[in-house]
């Protein structure tokens, strides 16, 4: 079935897709990543080659089953609590950071607890520490003060310099609310330009890009070693340059007002059912998944009709089978509960439906 491009070009899908595989798909489709609704701004060269070196370092411990067990329990009381307190979802990822959602783990400084909340901290929101109880040990009390906390940060700033923005919210949350004020005031409201201690300026690098790494892994964990943040073509990450060295806190971005204050706004996703068609009970990673469409869908590329099949490659990661449609953020394959991915199970056994989340369509 012929697609209608941008450019007028009449192709095929599979000839379209086939060119950003083999030319590097996150190249010809750039990879725009988000931030609690914030656009991180990777046209700035500095930004995207430490982001990918601060991912690099973070897929050891993404990797961690036994991370992955203990997301799977954490997670849903984390998320109660940034709802209860009207935050974005994406900072679920910060305790990772902070503790691997392991409740023992203690700074030098006295931080402690699945928040390294400080003991300062602790008694201010009225915790419980003595020599039988730590509350900071506590995933629910500890997850209410973290979540207070970054309220306040928040609520802060938006009402002193009329920016809401969570990512000095989080910045606050590793360096206090009062060394990121004389940092604003001194730099301005651009996290991404600000200079820093070593660790902060790090430090919300370190959340995105653990976010990036439990949603988007076949995107940075197959064949890892190049910048996916390119337009033009795949750039090799050079060795070194890991968030702790004093350069990366040296460097002054200059970014214009209208810039830095720029948003994208996200549409909506908009859900396509399709199917999966033919026998994978031999299926290993990078082997083709054909997809048809049980609904007409537009992409950035262009109209596909209902009934047109294409094939696409595979990754296995923790038991699941994630499908490079090869436009980033903008469509990706989900299973019938709206979850990434497709149970590898079911793709071998009797396959259910699936959807295609998409937000790369024209209004």
């Amino acid at each position: 079935m012929p697609v209608l491009t941008k450019k007028g070009i009449t192709t095929s899908l599979p000839v379209l897709l086939l060119f950003l595989l083999l030319a590097g798909s996150r190249a010809a489709a750039q990879h725009s990543v988000f931030f609690c609704g914030e656009r991180i701004p990777l046209e700035k060269s500095f930004v995207a080659d430490k982001l990918m070196n601060v991912i690099r370092k973070q897929v050891p411990l993404v990797n961690m089953k036994s991370l992955r067990a203990r997301t799977e329990t954490y997670f849903p009381i984390v998320v109660k609590y940034l709802k209860l307190f009207n935050i974005p979802e994406d900072l679920k990822y910060l305790p990772i950071v902070e503790s691997a959602f392991m409740a023992s783990v203690r700074s030098h400084a006295g931080a402690h607890g699945f928040w390294q909340i400080m003991p300062a901290t602790a008694a201010q929101y009225g915790m419980i520490m003595n020599d039988v109880v730590d509350e900071r040990e506590d995933i629910f009390k500890a997850s209410e003060v973290g979540c207070k906390l970054l309220r306040f940060h928040y609520d802060f700033y938006k009402k002193r310099y009329q920016v809401g923005s969570w990512v000095l919210a989080a910045a606050a949350y590793n360096n206090g609310i009062g060394n990121i004020d004389k940092a604003i005031k001194r730099q301005g409201t651009d996290y991404f330009s600000m200079n820093l201690n070593p660790e902060t300026a790090a430090y919300v690098y370190k959340i995105i890009a653990v976010k990036e790494l439990f949603e988007y892994p076949e995107i940075y964990i197959k064949n890892f070693g190049y910048n996916v943040f390119a337009t033009d073509k795949p750039v090799k990450v050079k060795p070194g340059g890991d968030e702790n060295d004093a350069a990366f806190s040296k460097i002054q971005l200059d970014v214009s007002e209208t810039e830095a204050k720029s948003l994208e706004v996200v549409k909506p996703a908009k859900y396509v059912p399709a199917k999966i068609i033919g026998s994978y009970k031999k299926f290993k990673d990078g082997n083709l998944v054909k997809i048809e469409l049980e609904q007409d869908m537009t992409t950035p590329l262009g109209f596909s009709k209902k009934g047109y099949t294409f094939s696409v490659p595979g990754w296995i990661i923790d038991d699941r089978v994630f499908v490079d449609l090869g436009y980033g953020h903008e469509l990706t394959l989900c299973d019938m509960g709206l979850q990434k991915g497709i149970a590898l199970s079911e793709l071998k056994g009797k396959k259910p439906g699936v959807m295609l989340r998409n937000t790369g369509y024209s209004d």
